[in-house]
Formats: C-alpha cells, sequence, structure tokens
C-alpha cells in the first residue's frame, strides 16, 4: 500500500518529544543530528536524479516519501531539531 504525505504522522499526532540530549550527552547527540541531516540530503539528491532520469515506479513519478524524506522529517521534528527548508525536489506536504 503506498501512503502519501497526507497519510503521514504529523505535529497533530500523539507522538512524545524526544530529548535526545538528555538522552545521550550534548556531544553525541549532536551526532545523530548531523546523521539524520546528511541521510536527507543524500536522499533528496537521489530523488532528484531519478526525476531527472525520468525513472518512475509503476508510471508514477518517485514522491519524496518513497527515499523516506518526510519520515526523517518527522524524526527530526520529535527529536527537537531545527526544520529543514523545503527544496524544488521536496514539496511540501
Amino acid at each position: 500500500m503506498h501512503t502519501t504525505c497526507s497519510d503521514s504522522v504529523g505535529p497533530a499526532q500523539d507522538h512524545a518529544a524526544i530529548d535526545l540530549e538528555e538522552l545521550l550527552g550534548d556531544g553525541e547527540a549532536q551526532l545523530v543530528y548531523e546523521g539524520l541531516y546528511r541521510l536527507r540530503e543524500a536522499k533528496v539528491e537521489a530523488l532528484g536524479i531519478v526525476r531527472a532520469a525520468g525513472l518512475s515506479p509503476h508510471g508514477r513519478p518517485f514522491e519524496p516519501w518513497d527515499f523516506g524524506v518526510p519520515q526523517i522529517d518527522q524524526l527530526l521534528g520529535r527529536l527537537g531539531a531545527d526544520p529543514v527548508e523545503a527544496s524544488p525536489t521536496t514539496p511540501e506536504c
């Protein structure tokens, strides 16, 4: 089953925020944030590449959801990280 952006978990859903600094300490928490931001960046780049190449699964264009971009954004939000600005290849949901 394909899930769209509107089906994703948003701030209105009942998910408790996670205090990563308290859990891991400031240094380790910063490494986790950096890793998630870099993973998101790599996935957005990959999405742009497959779109530019004209690839599509089952006759539909690839969407950010296919690469886990909204899920990473949600996780960053739950962790209290700064929001990521939308890029041309990742439209707001």
